[in-house]
């Protein structure tokens, strides 16, 4: 009976919600100025410390059985969890009193959006295409390995050099609930979109103090789309184009000047790649709000929970080094910017003269020692649990970033035009904001003192030292209006947010988002780290999120001012405006949701969360022995199978059980630090154990790549027309056959320790 993946969904949803509620009190405890006390960001931080507590035990090569230290660590912190309750640390009356105020908006994103995306899942379930066979074989080969460092399961034998430690956590949980990693996939795709709307209430509750808006606003910002999609839907529209997977979802993330482009949120969310990007995504999240907190709590900074709050969010962000390095880099610096710019009391008052005026000089060095112990003590926390992360992190793997910066081409540089149709709704929106803002402030407030506007003219020439810098180089066709736009962003927000005597820490907090979104394009448009692609694809998408949030609390403070102003004509245009941005914003998304659950990449559809349901209908012998590899063979020996383009066919073997094999998808493995000379042997190597008659060679072969089962199915025989299935039978001293389904038949080779005839000497 097709239960459609739903045991399994509420299996892993009832997991999540155990842990995050294990991790809840001492979350509170240490969150007191939070408005949800840490509620929404319990759901993914108590992931975060079940997997990375496996992660540590894999670490220290501590290993068990079925996967008993993994249960164990599972019940350890519910345990823990249980003597936090216990012990007051959040008591029953507060527990009760947060989930009277906050459970539903709360619950309601993350199980809301969870189900929404699920539900896509269903539709669209195939882990087929895209570049879902790479993210299969990860997550696959960690839910089979036990040992750190790992090897690159498309480069058997050699070590993994990419960021690893996202889809670990995913296969713990895996792991933990003993799901399929077929369903596994899909349940990681679906419920990452309820960790981040989850974790994006609890920081814009923190940043609002709105508890409906906030809840309105998390599925605003997590849905939103962008204006290339609604224009690629007029325009097919009116020449009569299907709107579908080819002609508006697609390219819509296709403007800037190839090879670059940018996923957003909703749309790698549809589009369910499981991606180092999209994994990091609620940590991100997570480690704004963490840092917002840190900025706006100045009475909490040198209390316990001050210290573990720095300590926890020092975590996090060292964490991104291993998830998704660009985001370590980005957010890094956010949440850098955050900590020096941070609310911090004053340790004693400044002397004031007869009349009452301050003293300029008292006041000068009650600020200075303040700040200067102020940071230290952030930056000391911070930076030390950051840098001890990653620090553990390389101890686990041979990921060393390699590569350095550069200045990006006169050829390279992308129009505002195209800026505007990628992240138009934030960059028009935002700009709005802050005048509507500014008239308010001029209205309410003294005129600017002019050491503010000399701070926001600095602020706005600022944009252009970058360009200039590459003027010099002799690059030409730089995107003026790009830095006009950003330079006007981010000083018209440093001078109405900051410079009003009535601005709130919290309104500090969104001219930061702003000046480091704005100032983020500028670097963004001007240099590169490591290749462009990589460097605008990754950068914007940090660059989506600061402006969604900024756009999102931006709204409700100019909406605030605007009421305050006591003009209904206002209140209600600025409502209207509002319904039509956010009706904009989600006709992209519907165009989006309909393309993507009419595309049908196989030739039968199964509604189902898993994702290798569509084999059984298109290969359902390599369907059989994915089954049965997956039941009778245990750890991560190498299996050998046909070898060819990335994108199609091949690899099909170690996508699904995620067995490593000798080469995979080649550009892909070459990515990761495999040599163009290595990757060629390889290729060669598999040629040869399929077709070279000379057993000798074969032999080598095989014991040089540590080859332990052979796969002779229909790709191939199809890929490697030579290929004689004799040579594998005729042989049964160095192949011995374990299984056959229909056209499809595994060996296990001699030098394996799965061949029962295994040390009792070498073949003759």
């Amino acid at each position: 009976m097709n239960t459609y993946g739903l045991p399994q969904l509420v299996l892993w949803v009832i997991v999540v919600q155990l842990l995050a509620f294990a991790v809840l009190p001492y979350l509170a405890w240490m969150c007191p100025k939070a408005p949800d006390r840490g509620y929404g960001w319990s759901k993914i931080l108590g992931v975060f410390t079940f997997s990375g507590a496996a992660w540590l035990c894999s670490l220290c090569g501590l290993t068990a059985e079925n996967n008993l230290l993994i249960t164990a660590i599972f019940a350890l912190l519910l345990y823990l969890g249980y003597r936090g309750y216990r012990a007051s640390w959040l008591s029953r009356q507060e527990l009760s009193a947060i989930l009277k105020e906050y459970a539903r908006p709360v619950e309601g994103a993350f199980l809301g959006l969870t189900l929404f995306f699920g539900i896509i899942r269903v539709l669209n379930p195939e882990i087929f295409w895209g570049e879902k066979p790479m993210d299969s074989t990860f997550l696959n080969f960690f839910v089979r390995n036990e040992q750190l460092p790992p090897q690159d399961p498309w480069a058997a034998g050699s070590p993994m050099s990419y960021y690893y430690l996202g889809i670990y956590f995913m296969a713990a949980l895996i792991k933990l609930t003993h799901i399929p990693p077929s369903v596994g996939y899909n349940l990681a795709m679906a419920m990452l979109a309820g960790w981040i709307g989850a974790a994006l209430f609890s920081l814009l509750i923190t940043l609002t103090k709105s508890k409906r808006f906030s809840g309105y606003a998390v599925w605003v910002l997590l849905l939103a789309s962008n204006p290339e999609v609604l224009r690629l839907s007029v325009l097919n529209l009116f020449i009569g184009k299907e709107f579908n997977f080819d002609t508006t979802f697609w390219p819509s993330t296709r403007v800037f000047v190839s090879p670059s482009f940018l996923e957003y949120t909703s749309w790698s969310l549809l589009f369910a790649d499981l991606h180092a990007h999209v994994i990091a995504i609620p940590f991100t999240v997570t480690a704004l709000g963490l840092a917002t907190l840190v900025f706006l709590d100045g009475d909490h900074r040198y209390s316990p929970q001050g210290f573990f709050t720095r300590i926890v969010l020092g975590s996090i962000v060292g964490a991104l080094f291993g998830i998704n390095t660009w985001d370590f880099i980005t957010f890094g610096g956010v949440v850098g910017v955050m900590l020096v710019f941070s609310r911090v009391p004053l340790f004693w008052k400044p002397p004031t003269k007869t009349d009452g005026s301050p003293i300029l000089g008292e006041v000068v060095l009650v600020t200075l020692c303040t700040r200067t112990l102020a940071l230290l003590w952030d930056l000391t926390l911070f930076g030390l649990s950051a840098a001890c992360v990653v620090w553990l992190y390389q101890q686990g793997v041979s990921f060393r970033p390699s590569g350095g910066w550069g200045w990006v081409s006169s050829h390279e540089f992308n129009s505002v035009l195209k800026l505007f149709r990628i992240i138009g709704y934030w960059l028009t929106a935002m700009l709005v904001i802050v005048c509507v803002l500014g008239w308010h402030r001029f209205k309410t407030d003294k005129p600017i003192a002019i050491p503010y506007l000399l701070v926001g003219a600095f602020l706005f020439v600022l944009a252009f030292v970058p360009p200039i810098l590459s003027m010099q180089r002799g690059l030409e066709n730089h995107p003026w209006g790009t830095f006009v736009y950003c330079g006007t962003l981010v000083a018209l927000s440093y001078m109405v947010m900051w410079t009003n005597r009535r601005a709130t820490a919290e309104s500090h907090a969104l001219a930061l988002f702003i000046a480091c979104a704005g100032s983020l394009i500028v670097i963004l448009e001007i240099f590169f780290l490591l290749d462009r692609m990589n460097t605008l694809f990754k950068g914007y998408m940090a660059v989506w999120m600061l402006s969604g949030i900024s756009t999102v609390v931006g709204a409700f403070y100019a909406y605030s001012a605007i009421v305050r102003s006591g003009s209904p004509r206002l209140k209600v245009a600025s409502q209207w405006i509002g319904y039509v941005f956010v009706g904009l914003l989600l006709i992209g998304t519907s165009v989006n949701v309909y393309a993507i659950a009419r595309l049908k990449r196989v030739n039968s559809r199964h509604y189902t969360l898993d994702g290798i349901a569509y084999l059984q209908d298109m290969n359902p012998d390599d369907a059989a022995l994915i089954a049965w590899l997956n039941k009778n063979v245990k750890g991560t020996p190498t299996v050998l199978e046909a070898q060819g383009d990335a994108y199609r066919e091949y690899t099909r073997i170690s996508m699904h059980t995620g067995l490593p094999t000798v080469l995979g998808w080649e550009h892909h493995a070459k990515q990761r630090g495999l040599s163009e000379r290595e990757a060629l042997d390889r290729r060669k190597a598999i040629q040869s154990i399929y077709i070279h008659e000379d057993i000798e060679v074969t032999k080598k072969l095989l014991l040089e790549n540590k080859v332990d089962f052979i796969v002779v199915g229909a790709i191939e025989r199809a890929t490697y027309r030579r290929l004689d299935p004799a040579k594998f039978e005729s042989h049964p001293e160095l192949f011995a056959k374990v299984a056959t389904f229909g056209g499809t038949t595994l060996y296990v080779t001699y030098f394996s320790k799965f061949n029962p005839a295994y040390g009792s000497g070498q073949p003759q």
